[in-house]
């Protein structure tokens, strides 16, 4: 599954090229050690390389080219595990821990440059209803098929991420808190009109409760989020399946 709202990409490229280069640096030492070696037994390291250049060469390039394939697996392994300790894995969205990072950043930002920055929160109404009546097997296909859809509206640098079993945020950095609110009541449309059928052909209908709001100057994250969680519920409190902004 692609998300545009992942990590990017960019962060695993920078690991996988610094680790092929340390690979690099480190077969590069081969033809020095071998040079090593044969002075401490008493041979001239200068001619034993012009006697032998080709073994030289051979170990420097082969070297280098074997510690740098290595350096390459071990820098996409690395890339691979920061990604998913970051990821929602169900969903495959940037989990909690990604999110607040994110939000402390942004927010950070968002009052030394004096941008706006807006933030939703939504979950599912009666979610709950699904798993007793239909068991947790169709709340996960529920869960995935929402992140699907509503990752499929969003924009490259819009992030979202699962903060919850069936509560999910969006954060929305150059955002005004009207673009937000109508994202929203966008948010809430296509989820209206998503089929999600399960087990034999079973449809389940999903309505979802979002709280808008945008950051106010001198707030910091947690006051943020908090606003957040508190418009989210009144628009449960208010009938859900609605946007409330604050």
């Amino acid at each position: 599954m692609h998300y545009r709202q992942a990590l990017s990409s960019r962060t695993a490229r920078r690991v996988i090229i610094r680790r092929t280069v340390q690979g690099v640096i480190m077969g590069s030492g081969a033809p020095l050690g071998w040079a090593l070696i044969q002075l401490l037994r008493g041979i001239d390291p200068q001619a034993d390389i012009s006697a032998n250049l080709p073994l030289y060469l051979y170990m420097l390039f082969g070297t280098m080219l074997v510690f740098a394939a290595f350096g390459f697996y071990v820098g996409k392994q690395e890339g691979l595990m920061q990604q998913r300790s970051l990821r929602d894995t169900l969903t495959g969205l940037c989990n909690l821990r990604h999110f607040r990072d994110r939000l402390d950043a942004e927010t950070i930002d968002a009052r030394r440059h004096g941008t706006a920055l807006s933030l939703i929160f939504f979950d599912l109404d009666h979610f709950k209803r699904v798993n007793d009546t239909y068991g947790h097997a169709a709340g996960d296909i529920v869960l995935v098929s929402v992140a699907e859809c509503v990752s499929a509206v969003l924009r490259k640098n819009e992030l979202f991420a699962r903060i919850g079993g069936e509560e999910f945020a969006v954060l929305l950095p150059h955002t005004s808190l009207d673009q937000a609110g109508q994202l929203a009541e966008r948010l809430l449309e296509v989820v209206h009109d998503l089929p999600i059928t399960i087990g034999t052909g079973t449809e389940i209908a999903i309505t979802m409760s979002l709280g808008v709001v945008c950051l106010q100057p001198d707030e910091d994250a947690g006051t943020f989020t908090e606003r957040a969680d508190e418009a989210m519920y009144q628009a449960k409190n208010t009938g859900r399946d609605r946007v409330f902004i604050a």
